[in-house]
Parts: structure tokens; sequence; C-alpha cells
């Protein structure tokens, strides 16, 4: 038997998906910006990968499946490749 702490609601994604992004900007802040844009890129290319695995009937169904991952996947690693080549802090 599941309780009810363990199952990821839309409300709960909902919550916790802009608290980790900004968790991951305080970061870069306070100690390094390089890896706080290479966690970013991170947490894009992962938004792609729940898109990609998430029921149809459990997500926010806005745009297509398709654009939801191309765009995540492509702000990721935009991300990440700026993380790798650019001097930063």
């Amino acid at each position: 038997m599941m309780s009810a702490l363990t199952v990821a609601t839309p409300l709960r994604v909902a919550l916790w998906a802009p608290a980790g992004g900004l968790a991951i900007v305080v970061f870069g802040v306070l100690v390094d910006a390089r890896a706080a844009v290479l966690l970013l890129g991170a947490f894009a290319i992962a938004g792609a990968v729940a898109r990609l695995v998430t029921p149809d009937n459990r997500a926010f169904i806005v745009r297509s499946r398709g654009v939801d991952m191309c765009v995540l996947g492509l702000l990721g690693l935009a991300l990440v490749v700026l993380g790798l080549t650019t001097p930063l802090g």
C-alpha cells in the first residue's frame, strides 16, 4: 500500500520543479556559476526524460510530447555546452 507522500501528483511536481530550479540558481550565486549552469542543463534534460516517460493521463498536456522533449532537450544541451565552454565564475 502506497502512502500519499510517495505519489507524485501534478501539484507536487508543479511545486517542486520551480523550487529545484531556484535552489540551483541560489547555489550558482553563492558557490559556483559553472556548476550551477551544468546543473540547470541536467535539470532541463531530466525534464525532457520525465516528459518522455510520464503517461499522457498524468501530465500537464498543453503541447505535444515531442515539442516538450525537443525544447527541454535543446535547452539542456545548450546550457551544458555553455557551462563547459564559457569561463564562468
